[in-house]
């Protein structure tokens, strides 16, 4: 009896059914659930990196946290369909890390304070304000997804010009891996590829792009410092 009002009242979250998403199963989707495992690996992979010179990566030390709630969220609300919380767990964390890339490296230009404002208040904007349009359901949260990464990007293609292009390389993969992302989370509503859904393909190259941008965020540190140990040699 209990099964049976768990699966008319399925999922047991606001989210969306994905083509993958099949009651009575666990995990409910097995390759949304699985493909979590790449952000489960960039965290690794940066921890290690991060964490013996933390004074040094400061912004990336306070990242790798929140990235690895925005993990537990998205495995959990995958595997389960089972509460709201998960699913907020799964989006939040990716808001508040785009958010705090944004100011982080607005803060970081060479420009007067007025437009530092303007340009954290076109990214509120753009983070929170285009989610009050009213956008069809199927569309919002994909809409909502784009506007969010111009919003991360506007302030780092701002500063990555005034660092005359360094590591343009992964700046334009990381664009490039985002687009593909973006485009397989909007597939998965309209086209049938795969019997799983493309949904799994958007965390795929996601992930990617997450793996980019962290990377552009650490090398871009490490280049003044690099810059002010060779200076130091050659005194």
């Amino acid at each position: 009896m209990n099964l049976g009002l768990s699966l008319l009242s399925f999922p047991q979250d606001s989210g969306p059914i994905y083509q993958e998403t099949l009651a009575g199963r666990l995990p409910v989707e097995p390759f949304n659930t699985y493909s979590n495992i790449f952000f489960l690996l960039i965290i690794i992979y940066f921890s290690l990196r991060v964490y013996r010179d933390y004074k040094n990566h400061r912004f990336l030390a306070w990242s790798i946290p929140v990235l690895f709630t925005g993990f537990i969220g998205g495995t959990v609300y995958h595997a389960t369909r089972s509460h709201d919380i998960w699913m907020y767990m799964d989006w939040l964390p990716i808001v508040v890390l785009c958010l705090a890339v944004s100011i982080y490296y607005t803060i970081k230009l060479k420009a007067t304070w007025q437009k530092r404002l303007i340009l954290i208040l076109l990214v509120l904007f753009l983070v929170f304000g285009v989610q009050l349009l009213p956008l069809p359901q199927h569309l919002n949260t994909s809409v909502g997804y784009i506007a969010t990464a111009i919003g991360l990007l506007s302030p780092i293609i701002l500063y990555f010009y005034t660092t005359r292009l360094h590591h343009w390389w992964l700046i334009l993969l990381a664009f490039l891996s985002f687009g593909c992302a973006i485009s397989f989370r909007i597939l998965d509503n309209f086209v049938y590829i795969f019997p799983m859904g493309t949904h799994w393909l958007w965390h795929t190259f996601g992930a990617l792009s997450v793996f980019f941008l962290m990377n552009y965020i650490y090398k871009d540190k490490l280049t003044p410092l690099r810059a002010a140990s060779e200076k130091s040699k050659t005194e």
